[in-house]
């Protein structure tokens, strides 16, 4: 645990050690520099990272059981997609969009995106099938990265902020950004617990769940609150940050069974657990620089959604 401890804190430009944390927690000195950079940079740096694990995560859950897609997650049918690229339009002054709140941007995006990849891949439909959805997510996604890079292009002043933020960054994450963050975080976070029921029902048919009482149109809307909500105030704070909704669930399931009661507290402890250990992964990596944590988590999922998708074809 203390090499653990030592890990997250460590590696900095500065001299911090498991002590300068120990007196920061209980001790806190306002004149000591270790315990200020603690305080106003590794600490909301910590606590947004897991709390976006938490995030995506459950966000990924709540996607895979709405549309019985072992491959679904945010990043897959579009919603991070959607939500970068509104948030890079609009943040670039263009003369032909409003600049909004980058909250209601990632909303409005994640919105149009994830409805678009789910009215192609046939989700509405009477017949879906896994590969389909997978596949129109994969041709929206193409479709808006194209966009969001002609906008780099057509205003590249601000080009390289915008490309840092595309990658999936938490390093300038400041405790502002966490008050604005976690209200809209819980909110998604506590309309997931009270679907946990419903879920668990739906996993046995629809027609069984009907018979249950659950009223599947209103699950399925409230569903979508809860997974746009998670997804898109953390894709507003870091940017787009792939496969953590994807890997998560798929690593709870294998620990606690399929139990939406036990399955998401532990999908959101697994999704905080990654995304630090990511977070810590890429100051290592080109220390002192540092690797956007969306590169780290996409070379960790990349792999699994590959063999996710042969298992899924072959099956």
């Amino acid at each position: 645990m203390a090499g653990t401890i030592s890990s997250m804190v460590s590696y900095s430009s500065f001299e911090l050690s498991i002590g300068h944390l120990a007196n920061y927690l209980f001790n806190f000195d306002s004149a000591s520099m270790e315990q200020q950079i603690l305080a106003t940079l590794r600490a909301p740096r910590v606590l947004t990272s897991m709390l976006i694990g938490v995030n995506l995560a459950i966000a990924g859950l709540l996607m895979q059981g709405l549309t019985a897609n072992p491959l679904a997650s945010p990043s897959i049918l579009g919603i991070n997609s959607g939500a970068s690229c509104f948030i890079a339009l609009t943040s670039m002054n263009l003369a032909f969009l409003p600049e909004l709140p980058l909250s209601i941007s990632a909303l409005l995006g994640g919105t149009l995106s994830g409805l678009l990849v789910l009215s192609l891949g046939g989700f509405f439909s009477a017949k879906s099938h896994p590969i389909k959805l997978v596949l129109a997510g994969i041709a929206v996604n193409a479709l808006l990265v194209g966009i969001t890079r002609s906008a780099l292009i057509l205003a590249d002043d601000m080009a390289y902020s915008v490309l840092s933020w595309l990658a999936g960054s938490v390093s300038n994450i400041t405790w502002q950004d966490w008050d604005a963050f976690w209200p809209v975080s819980l909110v998604g976070i506590l309309i997931t617990f009270s679907l946990a029921r419903s879920l668990n029902l739906l996993a046995l048919g629809d027609d069984i769940a009907v018979g249950l009482g659950v009223n599947i149109s209103a699950t399925r809307f409230i569903t979508c609150i809860a997974i746009l909500l998670l997804t898109t105030s953390s894709v507003a704070i870091a940017g787009p940050i792939a496969f953590v909704g994807l890997l998560v669930p798929h690593i709870a399931r294998k620990l606690v069974g399929s139990n939406h009661f036990i399955l998401i507290p532990t999908s959101a402890l697994v999704g905080a657990s990654l995304l630090l250990w990511s977070d810590v992964i890429s100051r290592m990596v080109a220390f002192p620089a540092e690797t956007p944590v969306g590169v780290i988590t996409a070379l960790i999922g990349s792999p699994f959604f590959i063999a996710l998708a042969v298992r899924s074809k072959m099956s």
